[in-house]
């Protein structure tokens, strides 16, 4: 290994540490503005880990949040920031809270207290990806910058992978791995019916068809798709490992979360949850990475990013 390619790794490692410094600033600041906007504050815990755990997240985010800053190097500033602010702030924050919103009454948390975490969250991803971008084109050296233009032509031929991916696989996917690894935790079943009742499958499946849930999935797999098309374009120049690293960011962008103590959830079911949204979501996200490249082709990346109708 050469000088000039340890030099490049301790920058990089450079970067990711000042990244996540930054992530634990802004999120902590993101908080305390979000909860004063809101008026309102969670119950307190009283957990030693806490700040240890909160510190570990942030540096972990930092590196897949690095990484993919590293990716995207090559585009021009504003619509590379654009696009990785929107896929971060909606996978972390806005889809989670999303789903918080609609079992709020399960986990005892106040309206408020969900815009509290959007707000902080927000805040956080502007302000570290902001930052992150800037750091990264005074650290790391470009070669050239890539034009980019999306033209965005509708094509038949998308259409039914589109609903099949939001209608059908994101629901069956969210309600298998949620049946088949979180269900089965007598635990997590009491936290959120009372109950260790555990129904057979078929019956489960028809629970959510008449609850909403199924809907509501449908809704959030939608939106998750529609936000993931910029940045899987974007990822295609670093070739197959794009689909592998797409899904990282998808399974464990949003479930590292579920490490920090919170007063909502107990840590048992948070680990569950754990396991079962960072393996179905890097299915998801793998999933999402070869449909759009499958069906939305870069034209080329010397004179931009088009899709192909």
């Amino acid at each position: 290994m050469g000088n000039t390619t340890i030099a490049k790794i301790l920058r990089f490692m450079l970067f990711c540490l000042l990244l996540g410094m930054v992530m634990l600033i802004s999120w902590s600041v993101g908080s305390l503005l979000g909860n004063v906007i809101t008026q309102s504050s969670p119950p307190t815990i009283s957990d030693p880990s806490t700040p240890l755990v909160f510190l570990f997240v942030c540096l972990f985010n930092s590196l897949l949040v690095s990484v993919l800053i590293w990716a995207t190097r090559s585009y021009p500033g504003m619509i590379r920031w654009t696009v990785i602010v929107l896929f971060c702030f909606a996978i972390q924050f806005f889809l989670p809270q999303m789903e918080t919103y609609f079992f709020a009454e399960s986990l005892g948390i106040a309206s408020a207290q969900i815009v509290s975490i959007v707000i902080s969250g927000l805040l956080m991803v502007v302000v570290t990806i902001t930052l992150g971008i800037l750091l990264s084109d005074k650290m790391i050296k470009t070669t050239g910058r890539i034009p980019v233009k999306f033209k965005l032509t509708a094509r038949a031929s998308l259409i039914l992978p589109l609903i099949l991916m939001t209608c059908l696989v994101y629901p069956l996917i969210y309600l298998l791995f949620g049946y088949y690894i979180a269900w089965q935790s007598e635990a997590l079943r009491i936290f959120y019916t009372h109950s260790s009742e555990i129904k057979p499958l078929l019956n489960q499946l028809q629970d959510a068809i008449f609850n909403g849930i199924y809907a509501f999935q449908i809704l959030r797999g939608t939106i998750w798709f529609m936000v993931s098309i910029p940045l899987v374009l974007m990822l295609q120049p670093i070739g197959r490992f794009r689909h592998f690293l797409f899904g990282l960011l998808v399974g464990l962008l949003p479930a590292t979360q579920l490490f920090i103590p919170n007063p909502y959830m107990p840590s048992d079911i948070a680990m569950t949850h754990f396991i079962e949204t960072s393996i179905s979501n890097f299915l998801w996200g793998v999933l999402i990475s070869v449909v759009v490249n499958k069906y939305i082709q870069a034209d080329t990346f010397k004179s931009g990013i088009t899709t192909l109708g």
